[in-house]
């Protein structure tokens, strides 16, 4: 087994390529839930728990329609 033999250049930019893609993809992830969490505290201490799982509601509809909507890429 040779551990020290060359790789193909071509395979090692199409891994960086789908790590990024990933590393992106999660990033966003995690930025949509974020501003989720801002979104639903602000209605809920400006005007109530009602208004605040409502929001909670319309957030969680919002990141499932950007994620199919990912997915069909």
């Amino acid at each position: 087994m040779n551990l020290w033999k060359r790789r193909n250049p071509e395979k090692r930019a199409e891994r960086r390529r789908r790590a990024l893609s990933f590393l992106g993809l999660y990033l966003d992830d995690l930025l949509m839930v974020s501003g989720g969490v801002c979104f639903v505290s602000a209605a809920a201490l400006r005007w109530g728990a009602a208004a605040g799982l409502a929001t909670a509601g319309g957030c969680l509809v919002l990141f499932s329609v950007l994620v199919a909507r990912a997915g069909r890429r």
